[in-house]
């Protein structure tokens, strides 16, 4: 723990004040890096700042009043606040009820998967002129083919009669 003072000097009182407070933070049971605090005084205004490091994660608060044991025990009361919210997201809040109530759904879902017939036609690589030969007059009707100009996979589709869609995925 590094304890600063700007413009003030920081007595052997002050600073058992600010290491007593700063024990409270072990009831959380995290272990902090890296802890600096910085005094400050101007004008009737006692200002306090602590910068530390949480499993390599950077907090800080700052808090300022008319008195500086007042302006620590601030202080250590908005870290406090910041180190629980980082414990609650690490935290997992999730009832082991509701984690099978979840998977259930997803096991009917692969059953409905095996039940789907899947085609997979060879792509060949054609121009776009020998593309539109393949393709049925049927609207709806498709041809999925590799470009011989770019290598890309294409897809042509017939809308209707006259009209044809080039799909370039």
């Amino acid at each position: 723990m590094k304890i600063t003072g700007r413009r003030l000097v920081v007595t052997p009182a002050l600073r058992q004040h600010i290491e007593n407070r700063f024990e409270r933070i072990s009831r959380y049971d995290v272990k902090l890096s890296h802890l600096e605090v910085v005094l400050s005084v101007s004008k009737l205004q006692h200002c306090a700042e602590v910068v530390c490091t949480l499993q390599g994660r950077r907090i800080q608060a700052k808090a300022s009043t008319s008195e500086m044991y007042a302006t620590v025990d601030q202080l250590v009361d908005r870290i406090a606040v910041q180190i629980r919210k980082h414990k609650e997201r690490q935290a997992e809040h999730k009832e082991p009820t509701k984690r099978l109530v979840r998977k259930a759904p997803r096991a009917d879902l692969h059953e409905e998967e095996e039940k789907l017939e899947v085609i997979r036609p060879v792509r060949a690589v054609l121009t776009l002129e020998d593309a539109k030969r393949r393709l049925d007059a049927l609207p709806g009707s498709l041809v999925v083919f590799t470009a011989k100009s770019s290598g890309k996979l294409q897809i042509l589709q017939r809308i209707d009669r006259d009209r044809m869609v080039l799909i370039d995925p």
